[in-house]
Formats: structure tokens, C-alpha cells, sequence
């Protein structure tokens, strides 16, 4: 069993690099003044300075960024002193002035694009509650947070399904099973997008309780088979078959088609497709009754 090496690199601290001409007499002068022992008033007086010039002065002066006076040298709270009564305002050292614009050119850019971001899921939204059956709201998790701020659910405003039988309650998140011992704790509503992927997985899938479910892949498959209009009825032999004409096969009178019987059934009875009451051909010529599909039948494909 190997064990796990941790292995810390230490940089070391950058130059100094001040912007004003007086640094190196002021760190003589620090030098000297901090060769005695360093006392309480001395102390608190390098803290009154610090407190009172901010971080930006601080780092004028001695010419880097300022961790904290608890994290610098004697030698640097001494020139903090000194030049404060000099009333030194010297500038920022260039590096640390480029920096900042840098990090400020950053962050316009991550603005810019989660803005971007934010608007695109707007009106992916908004398309999608524009096709619920029902009024969707956005509401916060109360309870957890993440890296990325609260997690935003959608609730219904009345009972739905999706799928074949999954319920939805009334007020809860979509993600949420109907017999969960604990419930999420959801805020008030929010005028923002939801970003819980399992509650946009379900918003685009939800239907009014008293909706015929939605076709299945292969169901779906079969009716888009049916519009293409090569699906027949034939008897053959006083024996009544249905038949995909666009697929030869080898077994009893493959040579009309593969057999889908059970599978354009099962569409019949739900009221997506019928049968043509008068005789087509096929594109052999093969003489036959062909299915179409219902309105009800366009209506579940096209979604």
C-alpha cells in the first residue's frame, strides 16, 4: 500500500519594489530604531499607523503587498512609523498597479460573461415555461448552499406527472421524490433561472395529471415510420398483417415488409394512428390499406 506524499513548495517573497526616491533612507532609519527591543507602545503605535493610513498606503511604503502588521518585520513597522511622520504619500510600485488592472480587465470578463450566461438561461427558461402546462416558479434552497451560491428549484403550481407515472407535487421541486421524509426548504419566489439540472430535466417533461403520457423512443420511432407512409395493412391468405415495407425480411412473406403488428396496435388503441379505408400501393405496387397518423398522433411526436 503506497502512502501520499504532500510536497510544499515555498516562493520566496518578491522584491521591494518602491515607486518614491526616500525607501532606502527610511529602511536605514527603521533598521536603527528597531535594534532595541520592540515594546507595547511601539507596538500599538505601529497598529494606530497602520489602521489609520490603510492597506494601499501600507504598500506604498514599503514597496509590496501588506499581509498584516502581524505578518511583517519589525524593520517594516518601523518604516510605517517613519513615514508617517515624514506625511509621506508615496505612489504604488508599478508591478502591483498592473496587477490590479489585470485583475481588474479579469474580472470585467468573467462579468461580462455570466452575464452573457445568465441572459442565454433566461430565455432558455422562459421557452420553457411558455410550453409547461401549468405556472412554474424558481425558488432557493434555504438549507445548503454550494461553491456556487444556493441551488435554485422549480416548483409547480399544481400537481403534475411525467414519464409514465413520476408525480410531482404541488409546491415542491421537481427533483424531489413525492414520499421524501424530508422536504427541501424552498424561499420565496426568485426572478432568476433555475440552475438544479434534475428540476430542468423534469420541467421540459411535465404534463397535466389528466394528459396522455408522451411516446416512448420506440414508439416515437414507429409513428415517425407511419408518417413516412410505409407502413400496410395486408391480407394475405385470409390472414391479416401489418407490414413495414421499407424492410425486407427472410421469414412468411418477408417480402412485404418486416411485421409491426404489435407495435402499430399499441398505437392505435392509444388514438395516434388509424387505417386508410381505401386500397393504396406501396412503392412495389404492392396493393394494401396504409396507416396515417391522427391528429392526436402529430401531436405526440411533434411533442
Amino acid at each position: 500500500m503506497s502512502r501520499r506524499q504532500i510536497i510544499t513548495v515555498l516562493l520566496p517573497a518578491p522584491e521591494p519594489e518602491p515607486a518614491y526616491e526616500l525607501y532606502q533612507e527610511l529602511k536605514r532609519e527603521a533598521e536603527l530604531r528597531s535594534r532595541p527591543p520592540l515594546g507595547p507602545a511601539d507596538l500599538q503605535r505601529m497598529k494606530e499607523v497602520a489602521a489609520r493610513c490603510g492597506y494601499d498606503w501600507c504598500t506604498a511604503v514599503l514597496g509590496r503587498s501588506f499581509p498584516g502588521l502581524d505578518r511583517v518585520s519589525s524593520v517594516d513597522g518601523w518604516m510605517l512609523v517613519a513615514a508617517d511622520e515624514l506625511n509621506l504619500d508615496p505612489p504604488l510600485p508599478h508591478r502591483i498597479v498592473e496587477e490590479r488592472e489585470a485583475a481588474a480587465q479579469r474580472r470585467k470578463a468573467e462579468e461580462a460573461l455570466a452575464a452573457a450566461k445568465l441572459e442565454t438561461a433566461k430565455r432558455r427558461w422562459n421557452l420553457v415555461v411558455g410550453a409547461a402546462p401549468v405556472v412554474l416558479t424558481v425558488h432557493e434552497n434555504t438549507r445548503h448552499t454550494g461553491p456556487d451560491g444556493t441551488t435554485r428549484h422549480t416548483a409547480p403550481s399544481a400537481d403534475v406527472v411525467s414519464g409514465k407515472a413520476r408525480r410531482h407535487p404541488a409546491g415542491r421541486g421537481l427533483c424531489e421524490t413525492p414520499d421524501r421524509a424530508d422536504p427541501l426548504h424552498l424561499g420565496d419566489a426568485v426572478d432568476l433561472p433555475p440552475n438544479c439540472v434534475r428540476c430542468l430535466v423534469y420541467a421540459a417533461k411535465i404534463r397535466a395529471v389528466d394528459a396522455p403520457a408522451p411516446p416512448t423512443d420506440a414508439e416515437a420511432a414507429m409513428l415517425r415510420l407511419i408518417a413516412s407512409g410505409v407502413v400496410f395493412t395486408f391480407s394475405v391468405r385470409g390472414c391479416i398483417t401489418i407490414r413495414d415495407t421499407s424492410q425486407r425480411t427472410r421469414a412468411a412473406w418477408g417480402h412485404l415488409g418486416r411485421k409491426v403488428d404489435v407495435a402499430v396496435r399499441k398505437l392505435q388503441k392509444k388514438g395516434w394512428v388509424s387505417q386508410d379505408q381505401e386500397y393504396g400501393a406501396t412503392q412495389k405496387g404492392v396493393r394494401g390499406h396504409r396507416w396515417r397518423l391522427t391528429e392526436a398522433g402529430t401531436a405526440a411526436l411533434e411533442g
